[in-house]
């Protein structure tokens, strides 16, 4: 599962992929998802990761 978090820690987007799927932060674009500093956390069988994503 894919989460896109903003600077709040409200949820703004949320998918769900399978392990053998790729996600591509393009895939976010055209989501409306305003100007600003989110965290993408990506859910996955061996664990948790989180990264920054700045959108101009």
């Amino acid at each position: 599962m894919i989460e896109v978090i903003n600077m709040e820690g409200m949820p703004v987007y949320k998918c769900r992929t399978q392990d053998e799927e790729t996600f591509s932060v393009s895939q976010l674009e055209g989501k409306g998802l305003p100007c600003g500093i989110y965290f993408i956390r990506i859910k996955k069988a061996h664990g948790i990761e989180t990264a920054k994503l700045l959108i101009c």
